[in-house]
């Protein structure tokens, strides 16, 4: 059986949540709720498997730009994980 992607029900899931780049912690912790719902949905359709896969998308986006990590080194790493384990 070969599943197929239903644009009209993909069209519902977006009217229904409305997905949109993310520019706030508060939609950020929205969206992060949503795509935890749908991942541990034990029948998740391909309709919801693409609605998830773009709230992954807008999430990173979003953490990317206000929660860089920033550029390390292998020494910079060394010298962290050294101080970690001496907790």
């Amino acid at each position: 059986m070969t599943l197929t992607f239903n644009c009209g029900t993909y069209a519902s899931l977006l009217a229904k949540y409305q997905p949109k780049v993310i520019k706030t912690d508060e939609e950020n912790e929205q969206a992060i709720t949503l795509a935890q719902e749908l991942s541990h949905r034990v029948n998740r359709t391909l309709e919801e498997s693409a609605l998830l896969d773009l709230l992954i998308t807008l999430i990173e986006k979003y953490e990317d730009e206000h929660y860089s990590i920033g550029e390390s080194t292998a020494h910079s790493m060394f010298l962290h994980l050294n101080r970690c384990s001496e907790c």
